[in-house]
């Protein structure tokens, strides 16, 4: 008895600690403030694909994928889309000049609590960290880079 209570206990830990990035499962909703000052709430942003998007100066893997985020805002930024990127930066200035330097046009969270408390909701264990999250609110694909992550959207936006 005691074994099959233990082996259910594991399971259902398992199960609750991948629910951020399930498939088809709800994305944990928030409400940040980004670089703007502007208010931002998940839930709000239903009837759009939504890309959240975990990064940070120092990640040279982070650098490499902003060519394919310009991208992909290029492509899509004038439909129903947002791409949110969440900077775990320290240096909160050196974020927000590269931001600029590198004409990322998109909605931007620097603030090192936001961020945390971000990072823990999605369970994000290395960056970058994608998450697509679809029209309809559920989370549509995780841990895509490059043209799946382009290729993932432009799917989702038909």
């Amino acid at each position: 008895m005691k074994i099959s209570w233990l082996f259910v206990a594991i399971l259902l830990g398992t199960a609750s600690s991948c629910r951020a990035q399930a498939t088809g499962g709800t994305p944990p909703d928030f409400t940040a403030t980004d670089i703007s000052g502007a208010s931002l709430t998940l839930s709000a942003l239903k009837g759009k694909v939504v890309l959240l998007d975990f990064w940070a100066t120092w990640c040279p893997p982070c650098r490499a994928e902003v060519p394919h985020l310009i991208d992909i805002q290029k492509r899509f930024g004038k439909r129903k889309f947002v791409l949110i990127s969440v900077s775990l930066d320290r240096d909160l200035d050196a974020a927000r000049k590269f931001v600029r330097e590198k004409g990322m046009d998109w909605v931007h969270i620097i603030d090192r609590e936001a961020a945390r408390t971000l990072a823990e909701k999605y369970q994000v264990e290395y960056i970058p960290s994608t998450f697509v999250i679809d029209r309809k609110g559920k989370m549509a694909a995780n841990q895509l880079r490059g043209s799946d992550l382009r290729e993932k959207i432009g799917e989702l936006l038909k």
